[in-house]
């Protein structure tokens, strides 16, 4: 049930004794200035019951307490520490010095009940909105944009211990609902190499290669065996999907041979997008370059140029491209007021559909376009050649048109060629195609219109100016991952990793907000300071 706050005043409150210990420069002071009036019970009703059960901690108070918590870096048994001992942080939540406001486990409920309702970018959402509506961010404002990876919360498993955590999955509930099911497994694989302690345990020295396996023909033929009883009965929603998760991980990463004998496959056959364990089962192998790679999710952050705060922030699997989520992470921001004049980033976001879908959303998207590869690079561009789209052709630099095209529906290009009679007498050839049969193809896009201006606008000193706008994105997304904990997970799962990025921005851009009214301050403490 949901109690209103009372912040009836008292002899034992921060704000009586502390009041001349925290100085006018201090950021939580000017953290209770800011979030105080934007933050209420109300806010969160929806997750509570009105008149039923125990009256609930004030959310309000929960949400501010996660913002510093987030902003200190602080797990949620430090955090509940620092609201019984830390005087900054008493000042800041309003809170009794003798008060032990909740315990480290309420904070975890708060998160679930946000994650339940939807709400988990309600708080971002809610400082977003002010800073909007101070006119801190313009509406129109050119933006910024990159990614940066997140290591997931999880212990990379060896392939053994990645169907033995499958198998175990399975059976932690099975035990509890479905007994006679369990028994009857139970007669046919060994229990105790699926406890708690066993699958998290890889044992002592190191396993030479005919008995890993060995070892994993044994784990499959238990997988196996537990897969064969589990048709054979009626499961919950969320037994099935365990037991689907340990089918993937059979299908994804196990082949038989000729000869019937089951191994793991190779690593070029496994799909790219495999499960990575079935404890956090979003998580994904990742790269960030060649040399960059990692296990886990990517965040994709826009911030506005000349304001600096974080406009957005999107959370994907680790194996999806940079730019996958950029129109999502512009659109979102209709919601907020916001609609960018145009968006700067590098090469990962200079793809035609998404140059296009933004364009129609009023958005320029302004980035590199990819260099040419190998096969390609000494070649005519595709900006030589005049694609005529009412007539359905093409016309080369030395003025051979054709119509003799083919169209690809997976790839959604069509690709014209030009006769070989003409190409093989063409006095350029050398320079428009190095194709062994001396015949040059273009294939064109449905985008083919937004990637030629691309093209053209990145030749002009415009673009140049817009590019030196780009960089000063690196510098934010070190503060939100060397002093805020956004390099690495602190929870298993995509939404939970969303709130968690959520809440480090709505920190950093509160920390921002603070150091703007600090700057604006200094001239009246000087004055102050002189008189």
């Amino acid at each position: 049930m949901l109690r209103v706050r009372e912040r009836q005043g008292s002899f034992y409150d921060a704000d009586y004794i502390c009041e001349h210990l925290i100085p006018e420069d201090s950021f939580y002071r000017k953290f209770r200035e800011i979030v105080w009036p934007m933050i209420e019970d109300k806010q969160f009703e929806e997750m509570y019951c009105k008149d039923n059960g125990r009256p609930a901690i004030s959310p309000s108070l929960l949400a501010m307490a996660t913002i510093l918590q987030f902003h200190k870096n602080l797990s949620d048994r430090e955090m509940e520490r620092a609201c019984m001992y830390d005087i900054e942080i008493k000042y800041a939540l309003g809170l009794r010095l003798d008060e032990r406001p909740f315990d480290h486990s309420s904070l975890g409920e708060f998160r679930k009940r946000l994650l339940e309702k939807g709400k988990e970018k309600e708080v971002f959402d809610c400082i977003l909105n002010q800073l909007v509506e101070t006119e801190l961010i313009e509406r129109n404002e050119i933006q910024r944009i990159d990614a940066t990876h997140i290591i997931a919360d999880v212990a990379i498993p060896t392939m053994v211990m990645l169907v033995k955590k499958g198998i175990f999955e399975i059976l932690k509930p099975l035990k509890y609902r479905h007994k006679e099911v369990y028994k009857r497994i139970e007669k046919e694989i060994n229990m105790n190499e699926y406890t708690k302690r066993e699958i998290n345990h890889e044992g002592s020295g190191r396993m030479d290669m005919e008995k890993k396996k060995k070892r994993l023909v044994e784990v499959v033929n238990d997988a196996r065996t537990v897969l064969k009883h589990m048709e054979d009965i009626k499961a919950a929603r969320d037994i099935r999907k365990k037991v689907e998760m340990l089918k993937r991980i059979l299908q994804e990463n196990i082949e038989e041979d000729a000869e019937g004998t089951l191994k793991e496959k190779a690593y070029k056959e496994k799909p790219k997008n495999r499960l990575v364990t079935p404890i956090d089962p979003d998580a994904r192998y990742g790269a960030k370059s060649n040399k960059k790679r990692f296990t886990g999710y990517k965040a994709n952050i826009t911030e506005g140029v000349q304001c600096r705060f974080i406009t957005n922030i999107k959370v994907m699997s680790g194996n999806r491209p940079d730019g996958q989520t950029m129109v999502e992470a512009v659109t979102e921001q209709e919601q907020n007021g916001l609609n960018p004049s145009k968006i700067i980033g590098d090469t990962a976001y200079t793809d035609g559909k998404y140059r296009k879908e933004l364009k129609d959303k009023g958005t320029e998207v302004v980035a590199p376009l990819r260099e040419k590869n190998t096969r390609t690079k000494s070649i005519y561009p595709k900006r030589m050649f005049k694609y005529n789209e009412k007539e359905q052709t093409l016309t080369c630099p030395q003025g051979v048109t054709t119509k003799e095209s083919y169209y690809d529906r997976q790839k959604g290009i069509k690709t014209f060629h030009f006769p070989m009679s003409k190409c093989n007498r063409c006095p350029v050839q050398s320079k428009c195609t190095n194709a062994r049969e001396g015949r040059r193809t273009v294939g064109i896009s449905a985008v083919n219109k937004e990637l030629r201006e691309a093209e053209r606008y990145n030749l002009t000193e415009e673009f140049k100016e817009d590019m030196k706008l780009r960089p000063p994105i690196e510098g934010k997304i070190s503060e939100l991952t060397r002093y805020h904990g956004l390099r690495r997970a602190r929870y298993r799962g995509l939404r939970k990793v969303s709130l968690q990025c959520y809440f480090t921005a709505a920190a950093v851009n509160i920390k921002r907000w603070v150091k703007i009214m600090l700057e604006e301050m200094k001239p009246k403490l000087a004055e102050a300071t002189a008189v």
